[in-house]
């Protein structure tokens, strides 16, 4: 019974290697864990191998510590070929919500824009300024309309009258009552900001699209120095006359 003893532990070893090759390419892991699987098993193997040849103990011992070593090292490796992808995503997710938020303010700009001049903004200084220096007209009812009237009734009978107010873009979209929870208080000139990149601005362009003869205004923001280089955020279209952002 005791000569059978000596195999067990190889025997499982090789097995756990066959279970991780296996699982390797039923699941489509990267290289790193099937190097590492593939490792283990012919670490295995050897080990059971040498178990069942006669060897001296000087070298059944050199072949020990050295597979101790390389399941070790490829044990390692397959620990952060798992780890690392799951602490990018994580702060993928925490970056993006940032660079979501901004491109969002963004859009908001861009609307109040369009609203005042009928096109939209491809500049972002020009942009920033507009918010924090600009009005839009707004049209405004002053006193108030009787149950029995419409409005337009009230205003032909002088009761209720119409004046043209101008009031702040920056304290109508972005300041004033807020009750959108945010991530960061928001800031006319880091608005066009890319976070986490040490500067880098967004890339805003403006232009005309033809639609059914008609040229309608488009815009579009886009993360020039993404986290994720194959997943760069972005909110409008130069193409298309949207101004939805690629994460809706």
């Amino acid at each position: 019974m005791s000569d059978y003893k000596k195999y067990i532990f190889p025997a499982v070893f090789t097995l756990i290697g066959l279970l991780a090759v296996v699982n390797g390419f039923t699941s489509h892991q990267n290289g790193t864990f099937m190097l590492g699987a593939f490792g283990i098993l012919l670490a295995g193997a050897i080990s059971l191998v040498a178990t069942m040849v006669q060897l001296s103990k000087n070298l059944r011992l050199i072949i020990s510590v050295g597979l101790a070593l390389i399941v070790s090292g490829l044990a390692y490796s397959n620990y952060m070929s798992i780890k690392i992808p799951i602490e990018f995503q994580k702060e993928k997710v925490r970056r993006y919500a940032h660079v979501v938020e901004h491109l969002k303010d963004i859009r908001t700009a861009q609307l109040a824009y369009k609203a005042k001049y009928q096109k939209f903004q491809g500049n972002a200084d020009s942009l920033v300024a507009f918010v924090k220096t600009d009005s839009i007209p707004f049209i405004k009812a002053f006193g108030e309309v009787p149950d029995t009237m419409s409005l337009e009734d009230a205003i032909k009978n002088g009761i209720v009258t119409r004046d043209t107010v101008h009031v702040s873009v920056l304290d109508s979209f972005f300041l004033g009552n807020k009750t959108e929870a945010r991530l960061e208080p928001f800031n006319p000139d880091s608005m066009v900001v890319i976070p986490f990149t040490g500067g880098a601005k967004f890339d805003i362009q403006a232009g005309k699209v033809e639609r059914s003869g008609v040229k309608v205004p488009v815009f579009q923001a886009t993360d020039s120095k993404p986290f994720d280089p194959r997943d760069p955020k972005q909110v409008g279209s130069m193409s298309d006359p949207k101004t939805n952002g690629n994460w809706e």
